[in-house]
């Protein structure tokens, strides 16, 4: 279920990625933006020297393939497309800056750790300077991962429900699911991922891949009962 469409080049193409990653500049390294990115740089390394034409070949296939999966990834964690695409940009660097000691795999669970890693970086930054509280689930087993970033150039959530349509109203309900819940829905109801995978990739067990799975689609369903419910009200 695609979020968004061409995505891949819509993204490669913005200015605000942190570096250019289409197919025809991989070979070179990955250059600093000149404007400020809205994720704090990580720590200094060696900047890698230019892959192989078959490691730039493979990266092509194994990763670089993958970038409508990571921006939806991205996009639906953060619910902001500016920091979905510095998200993004910011992982196919270290991607790129990686590769040459990746040892086969799935790529795709690969290119998704680190975009989920990337987003919680951004989520924790953004709890340090938070003038707004930043919300949390109440009774919630889970720590620093379900604290979430109020979105408040969005309408209230009932009233954006209300005008959406019934794909807009889905995507509406999963954004207000805490990150824990929203990352297992989209990664097994959206990317069609195995219970493994998703553990591999949120570094979870399996049992509680399960358990958040069970939750989201729980908080969905009454979501959507509510949604119909105050359809059907408001029809003469």
């Amino acid at each position: 279920m695609p979020i968004t469409a061409d995505c891949t080049h819509r993204w490669s193409a913005r200015s605000s990625s942190r570096a250019n990653v289409s197919p025809g500049a991989v070979l070179a390294p990955a250059e600093e933006r000149v404007e400020t990115s809205l994720l704090t740089p990580a720590a200094h390394k060696a900047v890698p020297g230019p892959l192989s034409p078959d490691q730039t070949r493979r990266f092509r296939e194994v990763v670089l393939a993958h970038a409508d999966a990571a921006y939806n990834l991205a996009l639906r964690l953060s619910r902001r497309p500016e920091v979905a695409e510095d998200i993004v940009g910011d992982a196919y660097v270290r991607a790129l800056a990686g590769f040459a000691d990746f040892r086969g795999g799935d790529g795709r669970s690969w290119i998704l750790t680190i975009v989920r890693n990337r987003f919680y970086d951004w989520l924790r930054e953004q709890r340090r300077k938070a003038t707004v509280p930043l919300t949390r689930p109440a009774n919630d087993a889970d720590e620093d991962e379900d604290w979430d970033y109020p979105d408040t150039e969005q309408d209230d959530p009932e009233e954006a429900l209300a005008r959406k349509s019934e794909a807009g109203a889905l995507h509406a309900l999963i954004d207000r699911l805490p990150p824990r819940l929203r990352e297992v829905i989209i990664l097994r109801e959206m990317e069609e991922l195995s219970y493994r995978e998703i553990a591999a990739i949120t570094d979870s067990p399996i049992g509680s891949v399960m358990s958040r799975l069970s939750r989201a689609r729980s908080a969905l369903a009454e979501g959507w009962r509510a949604h119909e419910e105050s359809h059907a009200e408001a029809r003469p």
